[in-house]
């Protein structure tokens, strides 16, 4: 090996201490985080997820949440359609080992008809407290047909 490719190996070698910039103000609490803005008439949104890992939405009613206090809204994915909102695009320029385009299937914000895995986003609670849109978010009910799941890498290939 070069001295100069065995300097560079020492240098960045795995298990090698490596200094952090960030350490100082977060160990010093001195870190700015998106949940430390407060400000003039903000809203906070909660979102309310799948607690299965695969199923089909039955009925999904979230109209005591609507009128829960201090709620401003509540979106699902009926909502984000009617006002024209797309699907998550995906941008990656990733092609097949054939060359043929990669598939890219809608990526919905909030899930439609089915549950796809644990903790997708079925609606959304927009409040004037965060504690308002959690409270609001128990109020959703949400009937699903639960179906079956796989975990097993070989039984899911």
């Amino acid at each position: 090996m070069s001295a100069a490719l065995d300097d560079s190996f020492e240098k960045h070698a795995i298990g090698q201490s490596v200094t952090r910039a960030e350490d100082p103000r977060l160990l010093q609490g001195l870190g700015k985080f998106t949940d430390d803005i407060d400000l003039d008439g903000q809203a906070y949104a909660y979102v309310f997820r799948s607690p299965y890992a695969h199923a089909k939405i039955i009925r999904l009613d979230v109209s005591a949440a609507e009128s829960a206090p201090g709620v401003l809204t509540v979106m699902t994915a009926a909502e984000l359609e009617s006002a024209g909102v797309k699907p998550l695009p995906c941008a990656l320029p990733v092609k097949n080992r054939d060359g043929s385009p990669m598939i890219k299937p809608p990526r919905p914000s909030l899930a439609v008809d089915r549950i796809r895995f644990m903790g997708e986003a079925v609606a959304m609670v927009v409040a004037e407290t965060l504690s308002q849109a959690r409270d609001a978010s128990e109020l959703i009910e949400f009937e699903v047909e639960e179906l079956g799941s796989v975990t097993d890498c070989v039984a899911a290939a």
